[in-house]
């Protein structure tokens, strides 16, 4: 049966007051922009794509502003870490710097220097150059592990945003958008949630991680592997390594030991110098225990993002982001639920559908409970606006 024109009217007008209670709503809350607004008054599709879109979009913006406020706290202890470990590389800089400062002072024979003591230093300078680049190489590997952590929350989050969307734009009011205008705005909001992007982003920062993390161990692997060459020989490991040859170094302990039954000089000294033995080897396993300690504190957060995150407390910025998150989750399921109305109350008039939102809008334990009274005060303002035009 075909609808005469005064029902066509009222249910132009039923349609109306939803849409521009919403529109109220979302003015006064700043939700979408002028444009989207005007944009959103030609049709209650729209508006729902629109505010589904915004909703959508705003979701995502906390939870990256989650990760990006929380990402130094999140990492503050692996910070401390790579604080120790240049706090140790100076200190043994320091040391070695001492070191060669004294053997300068000895006034050594050419054949003390060629037996000992320059080899000794040499292989004391290859050692300080391996510290050191441990150093600034964990420096780097805690930049991308910081990035690593950023593209693998922002993929998640991504991926659940156009999860969330479709699943919203496949519903009945979703589904039910008519006319070019609403079908772009449609497309146009689904093409700005296409994760594959941060996907391609999180692989390339994993990937980057695995590099830098490879380069590590293999130069930790060379730290000890030179070392062994600094300790007796009856309590060394054998070096073998799955990827690469272990470097042959100088054999410093031996040479020590037999410089000390030639060189009077090195008995009095030899305390000194196996200081220096006894630092080498402190310096690889509390650096291969900082690497350690440092992969396994990431993965610990990274494995327990959610969880990390949500017992975080929230700044000014976040709250009102928040709040403004929490108020599109109120107002979407709203305007689906009204937007039922319509066809379900075809044959109320115009004011007795009016009372009839009133009543839902201050229904208890619905979805936008929260911002009910807010409703109504939009209600009250889109209706007085309707009726005034509409006499």
């Amino acid at each position: 049966m075909n609808k005469g024109p005064n029902q066509v009217m009222q249910t132009k007008q039923k349609e109306m007051l939803i849409v521009m209670t919403a529109l109220s709503f979302i003015e006064q809350n700043a939700l979408i922009t002028q444009a989207q607004l005007n944009d959103a008054r030609r049709s209650l599709q729209a508006l729902f794509i629109r505010t589904s879109g915004e909703e959508t979009m705003l979701r995502k913006l906390v939870e990256i502003l989650k990760v990006n406020k929380d990402l130094h706290e999140a990492f503050s202890s692996i910070s401390k870490i790579s604080t120790n470990i240049s706090t140790s590389v100076e200190i043994i800089s320091k040391k070695i710097h001492y070191l060669k400062q004294y053997v300068t002072r000895l006034q050594l024979t050419p054949k003390e220097n060629s037996d000992f003591f320059t080899p000794f230093l040499t292989f004391t300078h290859k050692f300080q150059e391996k510290i050191l680049r441990f150093n600034q190489m964990m420096m780097e590997y805690l930049e991308l592990r910081e990035d690593e952590a950023k593209r693998v929350n922002e993929f998640r989050i991504a991926e659940d945003a156009s999860r969330r969307l479709k699943l919203r734009l496949s519903g009945k009011l979703g589904a039910q958008a008519t006319g070019e205008v609403e079908e772009s705005m449609k497309q146009e909001v689904l093409g700005n949630f296409d994760f594959a992007g941060a996907k391609a982003s999180m692989v390339d920062a994993e990937r980057k991680s695995k590099v830098e993390a490879k380069e590590i161990s293999d130069l930790l692997f060379d730290l000890k592997a030179m070392c062994q060459m600094a300790m007796n020989p009856d309590m060394r490991e054998k070096m073998e390594h799955p990827t690469q040859p272990v470097e042959v170094y100088d054999d410093i302990f031996m040479r020590f030991t037999r410089a000390l039954k030639h060189y009077p000089r090195l008995d009095q000294i030899k305390d000194f110098i196996i200081d220096y033995f006894k630092l080498y080897q402190r310096a690889c396993g509390m650096f291969q225990l900082d690497f350690d300690n440092f992969n396994k504190a990431v993965e610990t957060i990274t494995s327990n993002t959610e969880e990390y995150f949500d017992a975080k407390q929230d700044d000014e910025d976040m709250r009102a982001k928040r709040e403004k998150l929490r108020k599109y989750e109120g107002l979407i399921p709203f305007l689906e639920h009204t937007s039922e109305m319509i066809s379900e109350y075809l044959d109320y008039p115009f004011d007795k559908f009016s009372r009839k939102i009133s009543e839902v809008i201050s229904e208890e334990n619905q979805p936008w409970e929260h911002i009910n009274e807010e409703l109504l005060v939009s209600k009250v303002t889109a209706e007085s606006d309707l009726t005034t035009r509409l006499d």
